[in-house]
């Protein structure tokens, strides 16, 4: 089996850690696989740094080479499957596998609502047309969650026999990663006081205000405490002001894009994640594997992670009510009871062989091919 997973992003976020992880997974259980992605891209590097094969592929720039790359490499067998990853790779790795009569398309839907359900007009009529065109080229749709699968069933996007849910899964945590007080004192954060994490783009979808707001709430009851921000976007410098306004200038820090995130989540005693819509939540699958309970806005993705064992809800946007839920969750001795629960749960649910396990024999099913035997993961 040769598989080609393709994405088209200029970011490294969880669409590209997913790819990451799902290629290097793959290659451990004998499948011959290559990770195509943008020249110069953040995922292309990290391709590279794990030694898998990587092709440069460029769907906004360069749609009719990347086009004809495909043509050639289905021609040649050198490729049986394309996995695409976003609509663009969908929309040319289908007209290659149309054109050339070979390979199959399997695509996963990463978003509850993607970008070409809010175009309006003439561009709306012709991404549904297109849409409806590709769709008859997808074997097989990989949803993230159930909340993006009824999301896609609703729309009229696949029918629900041709969708399967494969909930995403990480690599469990590595020995070197320091402990929480050795976090703190690597990273210059308070060694006694509670710190709160929020890993996220700073962009509106994720609700970054909305966990500022609550904090500064915190605050106003006199409670102690830290907070750490850890991404970056467009939103960065309003936010900014948003926080000196409020008063949260002396116990926040905005860590920017980290390459080592596990290190600022080890340090930490929650993961809040205050996505209003958020259509998995990769972040908590990577705080609750080292132990870090999480809360996360009631909608979406999330609530098929999160269990009382390992965290709670709080109403989308509201803002009191995350700052009730903090107040309840923040004592320490919760922290170290819900956080066995995450690492329980991660366990149970989330690891990466069991993503891949999954992904596998929805390839095999694509390709038509009789599954001889259960396939061996590596769990870690």
């Amino acid at each position: 089996m040769k598989v080609l997973i393709w994405t088209d992003s200029n970011a490294f976020s969880g669409t590209e850690r997913h790819c990451l992880d799902l290629a290097t997974t793959m290659r451990q259980s004998g499948v011959s696989v290559k990770v195509s992605c943008r020249k110069k891209s953040p995922l292309l590097e990290a391709v590279v740094r794990h030694g898998l094969e990587a092709l440069e592929l460029n769907a906004l720039n360069a749609p009719f080479s990347s086009f004809r790359t495909l043509c050639r490499l289905l021609r040649n067998r050198d490729v049986d499957l394309i996995h695409s990853h976003n609509g663009r790779t969908n929309l040319i790795a289908c007209l290659a596998v149309a054109w050339t009569g070979r390979g199959r398309v399997v695509a996963t839907q990463h978003f509850i609502c993607p970008a070409r359900v809010r175009r309006r007009g003439f561009m709306r009529v012709v991404s549904r047309w297109l849409h409806g065109r590709v769709d008859s080229y997808v074997v097989r749709w990989i949803a993230v969650s159930d909340a993006v699968a009824k999301a896609m069933v609703v729309r009229g996007d696949a029918s629900a026999g041709r969708i399967r849910t494969v909930w995403h899964g990480t690599p469990p945590p590595v020995s070197e990663e320091p402990e929480r007080s050795e976090a703190r004192a690597e990273l210059g954060l308070p060694m006694q006081t509670p710190i709160l994490i929020c890993v996220a783009r700073l962009v509106p979808e994720k609700g970054v205000e909305v966990f500022l707001r609550a904090c500064s709430m915190l605050r106003n009851e006199g409670l102690t405490f830290f907070t750490v921000i850890v991404g970056d976007g467009e939103l960065r410098q309003e936010l900014e002001d948003l926080a000196c306004k409020w008063g949260l200038s002396d116990c926040l820090r905005w860590a920017g894009h980290q390459l080592r995130p596990e290190v600022w989540m080890r340090a930490s005693d929650l993961l809040v994640l205050p996505s209003t819509e958020e259509p998995f939540g990769l972040v908590l699958l990577e705080a609750m594997s080292r132990g870090v309970p999480v809360l996360a806005a009631a909608s979406g993705g999330p609530m098929e992670i999160i269990t009382p064992d390992c965290g709670a809800f709080f109403h989308p946007g509201d803002a009191r009510d995350l700052a009730e839920m903090l107040l309840k969750e923040l004592p320490h001795v919760r922290r170290e009871e819900l956080g066995r629960g995450a690492i329980s749960r991660w366990k149970e649910r989330f690891q990466l062989g069991t993503m891949a396990e999954k992904t596998l024999a929805i390839y095999r099913e694509a390709l038509g091919l009789k599954e001889r035997h259960r396939e061996e993961f590596v769990s870690g």
